[in-house]
């Protein structure tokens, strides 16, 4: 009995349905063809991958690179949305500084306006110490008699 001639130049071992038709992005089975075309019409395309862009190919879209590709996805959001809070930080700093503003302009205000109270209170307390001086330094004169005021109410 004669062998079976072989179709493809070295044995396929087939295992399921993942593996029927080898590892398609392996350089060193040579260049890749690629042909692709329409459902419906004539139009096509012929594509011939050469061994070393197999080989970027199979390092592009092997496991490890995906999880890079996700990673940096990951990372590269993250910035976006950090980015994208600046504009509102700043607006935020510059109403706080506003507020700042005027909460030194009503602090300014509240020390002027303490200032002039309590000059005037030494105003009034030295204007009623000025007032009992002189009296603490007199005799003492009688309340006079002629004029009771037991009955009525003072306003």
């Amino acid at each position: 009995m004669r062998p079976k001639p072989r179709l493809t130049p070295r044995e396929v071992k087939a295992t399921g349905a993942r593996d029927a038709h080898g590892r398609i992005l392996d350089a060193t089975l040579g260049a890749l063809y690629v042909h692709m075309h329409r459902e419906h019409g004539l139009a096509h395309r012929h594509y011939v991958l050469r061994p070393w862009q197999v080989r970027i190919l199979a390092v592009v879209a092997s496991r490890p690179m995906l999880v890079i590709y996700v990673a940096a996805l990951v990372t590269w959001l993250w910035m976006a949305s950090q980015a994208a809070q600046v504009p509102l930080l700043r607006r935020e700093i510059a109403t706080l500084t506003q507020d700042a503003e005027r909460l030194d302009a009503l602090t300014a205000q509240l020390d002027e306006l303490r200032a002039r109270y309590e000059q005037v209170q030494r105003m009034l307390s030295a204007a009623s110490a000025g007032r009992a001086a002189p009296r603490d330094t007199t005799t003492r004169a009688r309340p006079d008699s002629s004029r009771d005021t037991r009955g009525t109410t003072g306003r």
